[in-house]
């Protein structure tokens, strides 16, 4: 099975289970008379479920929306995080969320605007799945093997972390999942040496 099947298959997939519980909860709100009470529980069920649905959506079309590859030039790795780290703090603040950084000066090859939308997606959704008063851990730090780039804790499973990895991924970054249920993220440094592509598990 090829890569754009594959990718239909599993967003009809992902897509019809928002749309199955739609119909279920209005069918229900039909079933007998509803008080006030009720119908606006039920109109707010459709409401979430519709959310759910366009968001999925939204997220299907910006990876359908990715091609191949760019191609990758040298950044400061460890400038480059902090910038995007910055530009999320405010949101951050606003829920209560606190950012940990550390990072040393590191030379890698990336694409920087796929990064930073990498990036923001990552935290956009760390963010929303974290309690108040939680601290999102992030460190990036140069290694045998490339430049590592490190966060704590795990992300949640779903379709926002799917084009989270993929973004990097394009940004030229192989994932990988560590053993404490974070992410470890790594990028080439500048010695020309390619490092394979590590794809997620679904």
């Amino acid at each position: 099975m090829n890569q754009q099947r594959a990718f239909i298959n599993e967003a009809f997939h992902v897509l019809a289970q928002p749309i199955m519980a739609l119909r279920a909860t209005v069918e229900l709100g039909l079933m007998a008379a509803p008080s006030a009470e009720d119908s606006r529980r039920s109109l707010a069920d459709c409401l979430h479920l519709i959310d759910q649905l366009m968001q999925d959506l939204a997220v299907f079309r910006e990876i359908a929306g990715l091609d191949e590859a760019p191609p990758l030039e040298s950044r400061a790795g460890d400038v480059l995080l902090q910038s995007c780290v910055e530009e999320m703090a405010p949101v951050a603040r606003e829920c209560g969320v606190a950012f940990s950084l550390a990072t040393e000066a590191a030379a890698m090859e990336c694409h920087e605007l796929m990064f930073r939308r990498a990036v923001f997606v990552l935290l956009d959704e760390m963010i929303a799945s974290m309690p108040d008063g939680g601290e999102i851990s992030l460190a990036l730090h140069n290694a045998e093997d490339g430049v590592r780039m490190e966060v704590q804790p795990g992300t949640r499973e779903g379709q926002r972390e799917k084009l989270c990895w993929k973004l990097m991924q394009f940004a030229g970054g192989s994932v990988m999942r560590s053993a404490g249920g974070g992410t470890s993220v790594l990028f080439q440094k500048l010695s020309g040496r390619q490092f394979p592509v590590i794809p997620l598990a679904d």
